[in-house]
C-alpha cells in the first residue's frame, strides 16, 4: 500500500493538475522561482528559530535577575 502524506493531499487540494503533473513525473518549468521560494523559506525558518532562542534567553535573563534581586534583598534584611 502506498503512503499518502499530508503535503501530497495539500498539493492535490490546491491544484489537482499540478499534483497530477508531479505524480506523472513531469519536470517543472519554473525551477528558478521554486529555488527562490525554497531560499526564502529557509531564511524565514532561520529567523523563526533565532526568535525562539532569543525568547528563551530573555526568559532566563529575567529569572536570573529575579533570583539576584531576591538574594540582594535577603542579604540586606539579614
Amino acid at each position: 500500500m502506498r503512503v499518502i502524506r499530508a503535503s501530497e493531499i495539500s498539493a492535490f487540494l490546491y491544484c489537482q493538475r499540478a499534483w497530477w503533473y508531479r505524480k506523472s513525473g513531469y519536470a517543472s518549468e519554473n525551477i528558478a522561482e521554486l529555488e527562490q521560494g525554497t531560499a526564502l523559506h529557509n531564511r524565514h525558518g532561520s529567523r523563526v528559530q533565532m526568535t525562539a532562542y532569543l525568547r528563551y534567553a530573555a526568559i532566563i535573563s529575567i529569572l536570573l535577575a529575579l533570583i539576584l534581586a531576591v538574594v540582594y534583598i535577603a542579604n540586606q534584611i539579614l
